[in-house]
Order: structure tokens, then C-alpha cells, then sequence
């Protein structure tokens, strides 16, 4: 990740923390999970395996994705 090369270039303190912050950043603003992840369970179901189901105890997430208005080639 490039990101690594800029905090290799910089004196961090912590510069493994640094790189994982800069992921996380780089992530958010791609919104690379919301694009992998369908990728991921296309290849699943390619295989014939079905993706896991949460536990019946799992915590639901604190802000849930809003509902998209249209179909599933329609971005919100």
C-alpha cells in the first residue's frame, strides 16, 4: 500500500498504527469494503458455499445502512 511508503518517508512514533489508520482512512473514503464484498460472495456461491449466517446473539450494527430506492445497479 503507498500508504506505508508515506509513513515509512515520515518519522512516526508508532508507525505501525499510523499505517493501519491510514487504511482505514483510504477504506472509508473508496468505500472498498462495500465493493468487495459482493465480489467475495459471488466467489462463495461460485463454489457452492453458502456465506455464513450471523449468530442469533449477534449485536446488529449501531448505524445500519440506509435502504437503497432503487434496484441493485442503482447507487444511493
Amino acid at each position: 500500500m503507498p500508504i506505508a511508503f508515506r509513513v515509512a518517508a515520515k518519522s512516526h512514533g508508532n508507525p505501525e498504527q499510523a499505517v493501519r489508520l491510514g487504511c482505514r482512512d483510504i477504506f472509508r473514503e473508496t468505500r472498498l469494503l462495500e465493493r468487495i464484498i459482493p465480489d467475495i460472495e459471488d466467489i462463495l456461491s461460485a463454489g457452492e458455499i453458502k456465506p455464513p449466517t450471523a449468530p442469533e446473539d449477534a449485536v446488529k450494527p449501531a448505524i445500519p445502512n440506509p435502504e437503497n430506492l432503487g434496484d441493485a445497479g442503482h447507487r444511493s
